[in-house]
Parts: C-alpha cells; sequence; structure tokens
C-alpha cells in the first residue's frame, strides 16, 4: 500500500509541476514566481530518485522460476516464508550429492507443508551469518557441534562424514602423529566449515582458508598446502575434473580423525512446531523407502547393509553429533 501510494504522490507532483509551467504563459496567474518552480523542480528530481516497492514482489507466483536471488525474509501467501540456501556444488552432474541434499530438504518441506523459496549459491561462510541472523534460513549438509548447538535449530542427521586429512601418499605425513601434523603441516580448509575452528582448537599452527571447497585440490596440486580437510567423497568428484597430469602422484587419506553427522540447519528463531513438521518428515521418508529412493536417483549408494545407511536408518541417531576417533576409522 505504501509503494502504490509513494508511486502515486511521485507521478502526481510532476504533473503539477507540468501545470505551473504551462499555466505561466497561458493563463497569466502564476501561483508560483520563478525560484519557486525552480524550487519544485529541483524536489521532483530528487524525489524521483527514492526506490519504490512493490508488495507484490515479495510473493512467490506461479510462472516464476523456482529459483530466486532471496537473501531477506519473504512472504508467500501472507506467510513468513523460509529461504533454502542450495547446496554448493548445485546440481552439478559430477557432484551428485548436492542435487539430492537439495531434492531432500525440498521434499520435507514440502510434505511438512510449509512455504519456501530458493536462494542460489553463495560462500558458505556467507549464507552461515545470514541462517544465525535471519529467521527462516535453511542450510544443508550442516555439522551438528557443540560451539554450534545453539546457534540453529536442526533437522536430521542426513549424512555422515569422516573428517580426514588429505594429502600426498609419498609425503610421508602418515608417519606422523596427529599432533605432529597439526603443529607443522600448511593445511587447507574452507572458511566457515566446522573443520575450522576444530583444527584450530586442536593446536592447527598453519591453516589456509579457501572460500569455496573446490579450491582445496587445486590448491594442493599448486603446494600451496600440505594437506587438505575435506570431505572423501567430495574429493573423489573433484578429481575427476582437475588436470590429468596432476593426477601422478597418488593422494590419499592420511589421518581419520572425527566422524560427525550431518544435519539440515534452521535460523533459531524459527517455530519449534514447524521443526518438528520437518523432522517427522524426515522420519517418515526414512521409514517409507523414500529416502533410499532419492539416493538410488541421484546415483548414490543404496546398499542398507552398509554402516552408513544404517547409521542413516536409525532413529536413535537423532541428534547425534560428533564422535573424535583419534586416528581410527570406526
Amino acid at each position: 500500500m505504501f509503494s502504490r501510494y509513494a508511486v502515486f504522490f511521485r507521478t502526481s507532483f510532476f504533473c503539477q509541476i507540468v501545470f505551473l509551467l504551462f499555466e505561466l504563459p497561458f493563463l497569466n496567474r502564476p501561483l508560483f514566481n520563478k525560484p519557486d518552480v525552480i524550487g519544485c523542480l529541483i524536489t521532483a528530481m530528487l524525489l524521483s530518485g527514492i526506490p519504490t516497492r512493490d508488495a507484490s514482489a515479495q510473493y512467490q507466483l506461479g510462472d516464476q522460476s523456482p529459483i530466486q536471488l532471496q537473501q531477506t525474509d519473504t512472504l508467500i501467501d501472507g506467510e513468513l516464508a523460509y529461504t533454502i540456501h542450495a547446496s554448493e556444488g548445485g546440481r552439478d552432474k559430477v557432484r551428485p550429492e548436492p542435487g539430492y541434499f537439495d531434492d531432500l530438504v525440498t521434499t520435507l518441506f514440502n510434505d511438512a507443508g510449509l512455504p519456501y523459496v530458493i536462494a542460489a549459491q553463495a560462500p558458505w561462510k556467507r549464507v552461515m551469518e545470514q541462517a544465525v541472523q535471519g529467521t527462516r534460513h535453511v542450510i544443508y549438509p550442516t555439522t551438528r557441534t557443540a560451539d554450534r548447538e545453539d546457534s540453529f535449530k536442526w533437522v536430521g542427521p542426513i549424512s555422515r562424514t569422516i573428517w580426514n586429512l588429505y594429502g600426498y601418499a609419498d609425503a610421508k605425513w602418515q608417519d606422523m602423529s596427529f599432533d605432529n601434523i597439526l603443529s607443522s603441516a600448511r593445511i587447507g580448509v574452507l572458511l566457515g566449515s566446522a573443520r575450522e575452528p576444530y583444527l584450530r582448537k586442536r593446536g592447527a599452527q598453519q591453516l589456509v582458508l579457501v572460500p569455496r571447497e573446490e579450491l582445496l585440490l587445486p590448491m594442493l596440486h599448486a603446494d600451496r598446502v600440505d594437506l587438505i580437510a575435506i570431505g572423501g567423497s567430495v574429493l573423489r568428484q573433484y578429481r575427476d575434473i582437475v588436470d590429468p597430469s596432476a593426477q601422478q602422484r597418488d593422494i590419499d587419506g592420511i589421518l581419520p580423525y572425527r566422524s560427525c553427522f550431518l544435519y539440515i540447519a534452521i535460523s533459531n528463531a524459527a517455530p519449534i512446531d514447524e521443526i518438528k513438521k520437518l523432522q517427522n518428515s524426515l522420519n517418515k521418508i526414512k521409514k517409507s523407502g523414500q529416502f533410499i529412493n532419492l539416493r538410488e536417483r541421484h546415483g548414490l549408494s543404496s546398499n542398507t547393509d552398509s554402516a552408513f545407511l544404517r547409521a542413516m536408518l536409525n532413529l536413535d541417531n537423532n541428534g547425534v553429533a560428533c564422535l573424535d576417533l583419534f586416528g581410527r576409522d570406526d
């Protein structure tokens, strides 16, 4: 309503100025003297620079693309919508996991009947800050750690990862203890990831932070870092798209040091009853087999006898976060 009034006011103001200019030569009944007219023109020009906002732009229309660049709170049919931040990597065919997570999250929101818009991919640190400061932001897959516990509301788990340090097999880092590696190696890690504060807290002396995960492997090849802190499945996918000549040296896991469950993290201001709806939807699709079907559709493992999927389908793991391995991949 305010935006329409602003547009009407601005238009009518210009009309008044035009009428006044014609009034001077033809009617000879000026209401303003020359300085007043000039002043009005200047005022009108200044007002024309004030941006107006149409309230209808807040609503998602049926003929619009499902991908919208939303960084602030959005209304859909009068309801405050969630902003789902597309996972890093998007729907890249080289990396099937991001597309799988995107489909999983939208499936949960549709099943729970909650309105949402999808924001295009952005640097992880930025979307983390938006999720912490906002009211309905959704990011995933997110490691649930003690220092993050009270900053978000959580739905999951939706995956699990073994934290490992990767480097060249012939560099002999695997012969060193975890503490010695942390004190002497240049370790590349994603800025804003859960691995960053953990490694720093454990004593890492030379962390090299990157804004995007896909930069880690090229930095290892360029000898900018000695080791990279990255997920094993992510690393395998990235190795398929780098320069083949750079793959002559074997890259191996140096030391698995932590096991963590991954969740959907949602702004802490989100209503708890809506979080429960989403968790119930996730529990339901795990029981029905839809969780496995989604994985198959994206070319991911669907062997329900594997330790990973047994852990995912076990609802007793809801709420489980991380466990230190101290070098043991168990």
